[in-house]
This record gives structure tokens, C-alpha cells and sequence, in this order.
């Protein structure tokens, strides 16, 4: 599911880079459950060209890399972005230089902190609050010692779900794939939900650099326990506020692909000797600085250690 084949690949170094596409969280999600640096580029960063008249591109989704070192994840960005003719919807800049500032650490930053976006303890399981505690124990230190100042926004985010899925309706991600408009009242909504978010992130880019939170509140569930709960046969699929476990997989992640924001998955330890992963966000076009932070947190915290075996 997701890019999770691109995630297992770097993480057992079948390969040094895999690239991955992700359109609620699907290079960060299996990254974060399998410990390596995944990329979700600005909007429009890296061009997308598909030949087929019959697809109509969904804005949300993006491509980028997945790997266990932040160096080759910039370079490998920095060869995927920039302009292309054949996109309509590219950015027509070229790309800010990712390796230009990778090494200069984040001794000054202003970071903010949210455990839940104000809304994602909805989607919560039993180990949300154990995940949560663990990555956010994790990082305050590493980012204070790194010189950053990290300090905790109670902003209330509006949840994605609802508006999201009139997104995605709208640009032909419906059940059967044909191109279906929603309602005119419910993509007004949508629309407006949007905005109301947009400008809650703008005033806090506003005075923060970046954005950190849990790239999921979630473990990685066995097989089976997956496929339960993607069937609403799960024990939790009574509690599903949408009666789906999408939006419970990708609480954390979804809103960035929504508003085109850029974010990476960070590795931030092990709970219950499973992989966990710290969600780096910043203001569109700034991909070059989740990457920095990524760079120096992770040479000051190294994940190398292996998870108990069993």
C-alpha cells in the first residue's frame, strides 16, 4: 500500500534512492513506519507529465524520494525539480538549490510543535497517545540542542477529510475513476475549508520557520490487522468518524497534499520496537529547509539502531 515497496527497498539498501508518489502521505507514511527520510515536494515542485488526454491530474498528489540519508534525498530532488513544458501546472522557477544550505544546521530556528493539528485525535487508536509522547520526547531535545527554539502552537486546524474527498471527486478520484463533480454547496464548503486552513498556516509561517508534529499516530499494523481494517472488519472500525480507515492513516499527513505544502518524514526512534517517524512541514517553496532541519537533526540524533527481535 502507498510507496511501501519503495520504503522497504531503501530500508534494507536494496537501493540507495527509490522514488515514490504521494497523494495523502504515501511516501511519509511507509517511510515513517520504515525509518527512512521520505519527501513530499511544494506543489508543482517536480513536474508531472502524463500523455494520456483521458487523465486528469489530481493537484494533491506529488512525487519524491525516499532513502536512509538526507544527502541523496536532496540530490535526487534536486534532479526530479524544476520546470517542464509539458506540465501545465509546474512551478516555472527554477528550484531553489537543495544541497546549497543542507549542512547549515538550525541554530536559530523558530520551530512550532503540534501533536494533532487540533483535530487528528479523532482518528486516534490506543498507541496514538504512547506514539505522540515518544516522537515529541524525541525531539524537543535534539531541536533545542541544535541551538532552534521549539515551542508548542494550540492552533486548531479544521479537519481535511470532508473537503479532501471533493477534491479528489472533482479532478476523477472517485470509486469507479470517471471525472465526478460534486454538489455546488459541498465543493463551496470544501473550498472555503481550504482557505480557512491556508490562512491559519499562513500567520503561523508567519513566525515560525517550521512546522513539526507525528508523521503518523499510528504503528505499523501487522498484514492482516491492515487488510481488517481497510474492510471495515477491524475491532476499531465501529469508531470510524467516515466510516473508512483513510483518514485515520493519513491524519497527519493529508492536509499538506491538500494545500501543497511541502513536508518530509523524519526517523525518530522505535515504540514497541516499531519504526516511528517526526513530520518536518514548511511554507511552499521552501523544500530546500525541511531538508536542513532533516540534515541536522538526524547527525545529531542518528537512527541506526536496530529494532528487538523477537
Amino acid at each position: 500500500w502507498s510507496s511501501s515497496g519503495g520504503a522497504a527497498t531503501s530500508a534494507a539498501r536494496l537501493l540507495p534512492i527509490a522514488i515514490g508518489s504521494d497523494g495523502g502521505g504515501s511516501t511519509r507514511l511507509p517511510g515513517a513506519y520504515s525509518g527512512v527520510v521520505a519527501v513530499h515536494p511544494s506543489a508543482g515542485l517536480v513536474p508531472s507529465y502524463n500523455p494520456s488526454i483521458k487523465a486528469r491530474r489530481n493537484p494533491t498528489g506529488t512525487i519524491g524520494p525516499m532513502t536512509r540519508d538526507v544527502r541523496d534525498a536532496a540530490i535526487t530532488l534536486q534532479a526530479m525539480a524544476g520546470p517542464d513544458g509539458r506540465d501545465f501546472d509546474c512551478i516555472q522557477a527554477p528550484a531553489h538549490d537543495m544541497l546549497a544550505h543542507l549542512d547549515d544546521g538550525i541554530d536559530g530556528m523558530r520551530v512550532a510543535w503540534t501533536d494533532d493539528y487540533g483535530f487528528a485525535s479523532m482518528y486516534a487508536f490506543d498507541e496514538s497517545a504512547r506514539v505522540i509522547a515518544a516522537i515529541r520526547d524525541a525531539t524537543r531535545p535534539t531541536v533545542e540542542g541544535l541551538g532552534a527554539k521549539l515551542e508548542t502552537t494550540d492552533e486548531a486546524w479544521d479537519d481535511f477529510w470532508t473537503g479532501y474527498v471533493s477534491t479528489n471527486f472533482l479532478f476523477g478520484g472517485g470509486p469507479t475513476g470517471t471525472v465526478q463533480a460534486p454538489p455546488r454547496e459541498e465543493w463551496i464548503a470544501a473550498i472555503e475549508t481550504r482557505g480557512h486552513n491556508w490562512t491559519k498556516f499562513r500567520d503561523l509561517f508567519a513566525e515560525y520557520d517550521l512546522l513539526l508534529s507525528p508523521t503518523s499516530q499510528l504503528l505499523a499494523p501487522t498484514i492482516e490487522d491492515w487488510a481488517a481494517r481497510w474492510a471495515n472488519q477491524a475491532p476499531e472500525a465501529a469508531t470510524y468518524p467516515h466510516g473508512t480507515f483513510a483518514p485515520h492513516y493519513t491524519s497527519h499527513t493529508h492536509m499538506f497534499n491538500w494545500l501543497g505544502f511541502p513536508a518530509v518524514n523524519v526517523p525518530c526512534g522505535f515504540v514497541d520496537g516499531l519504526p516511528v517517524g517526526l513530520q518536518v512541514v514548511a511554507w511552499p517553496g521552501n523544500d530546500d529547509v525541511i531538508l536542513r532541519f532533516a540534515q541536522a537533526f538526524l547527525q545529531a540524533a542518528p537512527r541506526e539502531e536496530h529494532p528487538p527481535v523477537s
